[in-house]
């Protein structure tokens, strides 16, 4: 039996020329193939050698490893007590650093705890635990939420093989669930126009709802807006930006006229519950807690319904009606990018303006309404009646 380290190039935009890591395993004309999820940059070179080093002794303590299966004999390594699985899954999550990530890692970890009350030991993760594992999750949650939970297992499992603790991959074949397209909503715009002209007690909540509309950032961007995240535009008018994801990538989105309107209310209001300008970091709009922030936004679109749905065309109150039963931060940013996509903006600029790095996410907004649909059937061409024809 023979161990050898290779690796292959990436192509990904991000990581293109990176080498992803994998041990070739030949045994008697077989080979199989490993995944050490090991990634590095020939250009960084002490990362690099740094990287490769880990990966060769990797493969040394598997070739002990094999060499002892291989002879009858289980490796020390495999000796652990009740529940080491669930335990490294959190020894995994305390070295993640994003904060909501290792939120992530907890919430799937306290689950599969729940699933297995009695502990998992190492040995017993095989084909037939996953498909029992994934199976249960998808009783009991959501199929997103199901994939999501499995994912941050799937990946533990794929470190505990990397470390030796796991001898086959049951990711190989037990395949992955998968997500499901969740439903975009979204708010008409003179819906929009209805709870602009419908006031409510909470003032500020309002207004960022508004300004959300017609500047889709993200809900979490939206609650810690400061000055500090506002600049001059090249063309004379301002934009959002902020530093996203674990690279630090800068994403701005252009602020539209009336998003102004909406931004300067929202400074007047803070500035006069602090009776002074604001500083540089300073929110400016005060959204609470997010559930707070959600049962507001459903409370006053029942007021601008009850007061002004009569003005709306039956088709749009009747949406309006189930929307104010589910409106919920989200729908402003789907609001922003649906408004967007129906008066014809080109897909790609509104993905960049989303920050998202996949056209398919885009795609997801790019629903026509409605009535968008049927006054485009309605340019459909007829052919003339029988009674306009000439008998031949």
């Amino acid at each position: 039996m023979r161990l050898t380290l290779k690796h292959r190039v990436l192509n990904a935009k991000e990581r293109k020329g990176w080498h992803s890591f994998f041990v070739e395993i030949y045994d008697d004309g077989t080979r199989v193939y490993e995944p050490l999820n090991m990634v590095a940059d020939p250009k960084d070179k002490a990362k690099y050698r740094a990287a490769r080093q880990f990966c060769q002794d990797v493969i040394a303590k598997r070739q002990i490893e094999l060499s002892s299966i291989a002879a009858g004999l289980k490796p020390s390594s495999f000796r652990y007590r009740k529940g080491d699985f669930i335990q490294y899954c959190r020894e995994v999550a305390k070295k993640v650093r994003n904060e909501k990530t290792r939120e992530n890692w907890e919430c799937a970890i306290n689950t599969l705890a729940r699933i297995e009350p009695e502990g998992l030991e190492f040995e017993e993760i095989d084909k037939h635990w996953l498909e029992d594992y994934q199976l249960h999750l998808l009783e009991h949650y959501s199929q997103n939420t199901a994939r999501h939970y499995s994912t941050k297992i799937r990946q533990a499992i794929g470190m505990a093989i990397r470390d030796g603790y796991i001898t086959e991959n049951p990711n190989d074949q037990v395949k992955q669930i998968t997500e499901k397209e969740g439903e975009i909503k979204y708010l008409y715009f003179e819906e929009v126009m209805l709870l602009d002209k419908t006031p409510y007690r909470h003032t500020r909540r309002r207004v960022a709802f508004l300004f959300n509309c017609f500047v889709p950032v993200r809900p979490g961007d939206l609650a810690v807006l400061s000055e500090a995240n506002i600049r001059p535009s090249s063309d004379g008018g301002f934009e959002v930006y902020f530093r996203q994801g674990k690279k630090q990538r800068i994403e701005s989105i252009p602020i539209a006229q009336q998003g102004m309107v909406y931004l300067n209310q929202a400074r007047e209001l803070a500035q006069a519950k602090l009776g002074r300008e604001l500083k540089p970091h300073e929110p400016i709009f005060d959204i609470g807690h997010k559930k707070w922030y959600g049962s507001m936004l459903k409370r006053w679109a029942k007021r601008a319904f009850e007061l002004h749905g009569d003005e709306l065309s039956l088709e749009i109150r009747t949406h309006f009606s189930w929307a104010c039963e589910e409106l919920s931060p989200h729908w402003a940013r789907h609001t922003g990018a649906t408004m967007l996509l129906n008066v014809g903006a080109d897909l790609d600029a509104v993905g960049d303006i989303l920050g998202h790095r996949d056209r398919k996410t885009t795609m997801r907004y790019a629903k026509i309404q409605p009535r968008t649909k049927r006054s485009t059937i309605a340019m459909m061409p007829s052919i003339a009646s029988g009674d306009d024809h000439e008998e031949a």
